[in-house]
């Protein structure tokens, strides 16, 4: 019933809205978490270097407007905030004045986005059919829902108008600094994700904080979100020389932070693809979810231990025990974790008592 609501609604106001004349404005949406966002980067600076005239803004998210803050490629950011229903006129008339010809609709996990984009009076909706609760008829231009990692899919929306991909690497452009931190290496720890299923159980992040301590000559760092604070403390206390992060530090201060870090050790989740924007090293834990569609892509200094989920389906959401994590052991991420950071082992002497 909201779907042909909707619909209606759209077909009622492209009857009255003319529709824009073609002027290389585009507008490209990307109004979903941290990961998302910053796997729109490439598409974002391939648009540029392919059309350096054009007129680009981004429709985003409260997330979305810090990572996508002082890009060099974009000349205006406009916010999606939730619920879209309550400043969506609001919104609809700030974007329609901008006179877009074309939309990217990378990827809005909300109802009202889709319609919203319908509106703008522009020619060229493009997006990816099956993941638009229903509404894919409002997309002129649907392209289909392959199997790819999702920074390529992203690539092959800007293909349908033209542009040819320049680059497949995720970007951040910072200008935080924080005060530098005592002498390292220092490895970061993130146990938490905003999904539980996809959480490497904490008494395995614990055992090998104890390994990396007892044999790398490293400092470690909990991170984590405010809603994680017990989580990172727990596993802190249990590591003898942990240290806590502030569990609430603004999003780019953050990246500042992962910026100081020689190697990042992280569950499925944000923090990985902001590493990877940053180019340092990580070793992502995979299991509940396919590295292929959501891992680290082309990016160096990177290492997946993953497997392949025990459940099919697997229950998402619904899982309270991933206990498919439990095929992954602390000796495989450990030596990951070497690899991608070798420093001197610890020298322990036989006379210590």
């Amino acid at each position: 019933m909201k779907n042909i609501l909707l619909k209606n609604v759209v077909k009622l106001g492209k009857m009255i809205l003319p529709k824009h004349k073609k002027r290389n404005h585009i507008l490209v949406v990307a109004t979903t978490a941290l990961g998302d966002t910053l796997w729109a980067t490439p598409a974002i600076e391939s648009i540029r270097a392919n059309f350096p005239h054009c007129y680009m803004a981004i429709l985003t998210s409260p997330v979305g407007m810090q990572v996508l803050k002082n890009n060099p490629h974009i000349d205006k950011l406009f916010l999606l905030e939730e619920p879209v229903s309550r400043n969506f006129f609001s919104l609809w008339k700030q974007l329609y004045r901008e006179k877009f010809d074309t939309v990217l609709l990378f990827h809005a996990s909300q109802r009202l986005t889709l319609p919203l984009c319908a509106l703008l009076g522009a020619s060229n909706i493009v997006g990816t059919a099956g993941i638009n609760k229903g509404l894919d008829s409002l997309l002129t231009h649907p392209l289909p829902n392959q199997a790819q990692h999702e920074i390529v899919r992203r690539l092959k929306i800007i293909e349908a108008i033209g542009v040819k991909t320049t680059t497949q690497k995720l970007s951040i452009f910072l200008n935080e600094e924080l005060p530098p931190r005592s002498p390292g290496p220092w490895i970061a720890m993130h146990p938490g994700s905003k999904d539980a299923f996809k959480r490497w159980p904490k008494e395995k992040f614990i055992e090998l904080g104890k390994r990396l301590k007892q044999e790398m000559a490293c400092e470690i760092l909990i991170t984590g979100t405010k809603d994680e604070k017990a989580l990172m403390e727990e596993i802190a206390s249990a590591i003898p020389g942990a240290h806590v992060d502030a569990p609430n530090r603004p999003l780019r201060e953050f990246a500042a932070l992962l910026a100081q870090m020689d190697l990042l050790i992280s569950n499925d989740t944000g923090p990985v693809h902001l590493a990877c924007a940053l180019n340092k090293p990580v070793v992502a834990i995979y299991a509940s979810t396919d590295p292929v569609i959501c891992g680290p892509h082309k990016a160096e200094k990177t290492h997946v231990v993953s497997r392949r989920a025990t459940c099919d389906p697997c229950l998402k959401r619904k899982c309270r025990v991933p206990f498919c994590f439990l095929q992954i052991g602390v000796d495989e991420v450990l030596e990951a974790a070497k690899k991608l950071l070798p420093v001197q082992p610890v020298q322990h002497n036989d006379n210590d008592s």
